[in-house]
């Protein structure tokens, strides 16, 4: 993982020296993405809890391993992991219980502490349990299990895992040495408590989009970039694609709107079955027009969150607007 982003890094700089990029990057303090990450840092080396929502197509793993890496060679050390709960999709909450036992167990490194089987049977035994693996986890170097897919898990086994982290940390003296982050695509009221901080984890910028193809593909020509982000907008799944599998289309994609979505394989039969979903419901299907007619902002309305949640828009100070302006394209395609 440090090798790969060290690759990545050394092509940016590349880039850097090539005029790819503002010589002075003022762009970092209005970078979105840049300045979650920033915040985040701080937040966990304090000791402090964190949930991140994620829009769909966000490349969360991504993310949040750029984000270990930093803290691992930052000061003072933390040594995180991610941890990916799609294996929990559809999965009945006593399973649930024990695969996330087993998940902080190895995390942890306290074989042995997991606690009988029988213990998983019941909500009970279940919080007991992850009670005493956080508090032994405290004894260890500072740590963050970083876990993600929170929509895959079933709501239950969540709830439980939020409170009993939660009963944790108004226990605790001082700042502990042992945290989590907690990310997904959902946005519930059981994840506010005190001493948690929610952000929002916003699709990169067009100078930050850039850097992502420059990730990928190495220096090129700057303009040439900038050309495909207008197209494609910032997508992380959709820069990523480009980046790789259809790198070699970028040229096509800038001269022909539709050979995006060629393009982009099976990423874009996700993006057409969500909006297809969403335009099921008339009242969000006319919202989705509206917005996808238009390049500004409107003001929010409540029946924005479904679309929000669709991943085809996002909502910022009260206004929403399309998520990228492909999107659009999918009101032509047939």
């Amino acid at each position: 993982m440090t090798a790969h982003r060290l690759n990545r890094r050394l092509a940016i700089l590349r880039g850097k020296r090539q005029s790819s990029f503002d010589p002075d990057q003022y762009y970092l303090e209005a970078a979105p993405r840049a300045r979650v990450a920033r915040r985040i840092r701080v937040l966990l080396r304090r000791g402090s809890p964190v949930v991140l929502v994620t829009p769909r197509w966000t490349q969360t793993r991504q993310f949040l391993d750029d984000l270990a890496t930093d803290l691992l060679v930052g000061t003072p050390a933390v040594e995180c992991r991610t941890l990916s709960l799609a294996p929990l999709e559809g999965r009945t909450p006593h399973q649930a219980w024990n695969w996330l036992v087993q998940a902080v167990t190895e995390f942890c490194l306290l074989v042995g502490e997991s606690g009988a089987a029988w213990r998983m049977a019941s909500r009970q035994g279940f919080r007991h349990t992850l009670k005493t693996l956080f508090e032994r986890a405290e004894e260890g170097p500072r740590r963050c299990l970083m876990i993600h897919g929170l929509e895959h898990m079933h709501v239950e086994a969540l709830r439980d895992l939020i409170e009993v982290f939660e009963d944790h940390l108004h226990h605790r003296e001082g700042p502990g040495r042992f945290n989590l982050l907690l990310a997904g695509s959902i946005d519930a009221p059981h994840f506010e408590f005190a001493g948690l901080t929610r952000l929002v984890l916003a699709d990169p910028s067009e100078v930050e989009a850039v850097e992502t193809l420059v990730e990928h593909l190495g220096p090129k020509d700057a303009g040439r970039l900038r050309d495909l982000v207008d197209v494609v907008g910032g997508i992380p799944a959709v820069l990523d694609v480009f980046g790789t599998d259809a790198s070699a289309s970028i040229g096509g994609v800038i001269a022909d709107r539709s050979s995006v979505w060629r393009a982009l394989g099976n990423l874009a039969l996700e993006l057409r079955r969500a909006w297809e979903l969403v335009s099921t419901d008339d009242t969000a299907g006319d919202r989705l027009l509206e917005l996808a007619a238009t390049s500004e902002s409107l003001p929010s309305r409540p029946s924005d969150e479904a679309l929000v949640r669709a991943g085809l828009v996002v909502t910022e100070r009260g206004s929403t607007r399309i998520r990228a302006r492909m999107l659009a394209d999918l009101t032509q395609l047939e």
